[in-house]
């Protein structure tokens, strides 16, 4: 076995963590941040273990982990220390600087965890129940991808994604987070309420692109897992 392999009992259960960790934020600690000021220790909590979890179980490989860290430490610091490092160095930073640099940062980390899950739920062997909550882990995450990047576009482009009502979402960014999240997972499952709607054309093309994958991702999944199950018993009956 190579020495960057996961051990598969340890890779099976990160992703049941992993899931149960993003459903907590997802589904709780973002939106009772709406609500309660002192709900963003839940949430930063929940992101911080969720990034450990990740860092820790699905990969041995230390430039990977060390790149996920490093990712890590870029997200906890910029909101401290960003602007007054960016400004001793010689820069002027805009207003928008530094949201960009944590979206920046946070749609990489978050692209690299959902490409190792993706790497142990669509991998050889058999499928179990935490490789199906894996698969469902990999739907959370994408919605949460997509969320970020509408969160980046509505940064530059604040009329992009509007209440139907033609109000902007609130501004709030904890208000602002959970209404992008709950526009994001109602694009992805296309249940599509009509509360709140794009506008610009990219943001329209951001929501078709992930309503698409909300559609085909299932489908994919299914095909993937039978292909798996059928591999499986060949190399059984094989043995």
């Amino acid at each position: 076995m190579s020495s960057h392999a996961v051990q598969p009992h340890r890779a099976d259960w990160s992703l049941s963590a992993l899931l149960a960790i993003q459903a907590v934020t997802l589904f709780g600690a973002i939106p009772l941040g709406t609500r309660y000021p002192d709900a963003h220790i839940l949430l930063d909590a929940c992101r911080l273990t969720f990034a450990a979890v990740s860092i820790a179980a699905l990969t041995r490989h230390r430039g990977l982990q060390i790149a996920l860290l490093l990712l890590l430490v870029v997200l906890t610091a910029v909101p401290i220390f960003g602007l007054s490092i960016l400004r001793s160095a010689g820069f002027t930073p805009g207003d928008t600087l530094q949201h960009d640099l944590i979206e920046i940062m946070a749609l990489a980390f978050n692209t690299a965890v959902t490409a190792l899950v993706a790497r142990h739920v669509f991998g050889p062997g058999r499928v179990n129940m935490h490789r199906v909550q894996g698969a469902v882990l990999i739907y959370l995450n994408i919605a949460a991808l997509f969320a970020i990047l509408f969160n980046a576009l509505l940064t530059h482009w604040p009329g992009a994604i509007i209440l139907t009502t033609g109000s902007p979402l609130p501004s709030g960014r904890g208000e602002q987070t959970a209404a992008l999240t709950y526009f994001s997972l109602a694009t992805i499952t296309t249940t599509g309420y009509g509360d709140v709607v794009p506008v610009d054309p990219l943001a329209r093309s951001l929501a078709n692109l992930e309503s698409v994958i909300g559609q085909l991702f299932p489908a994919t999944l299914l095909a993937r897992i039978v292909a798996l199950n059928l591999e499986h018993g060949r190399s059984k009956d094989s043995v």
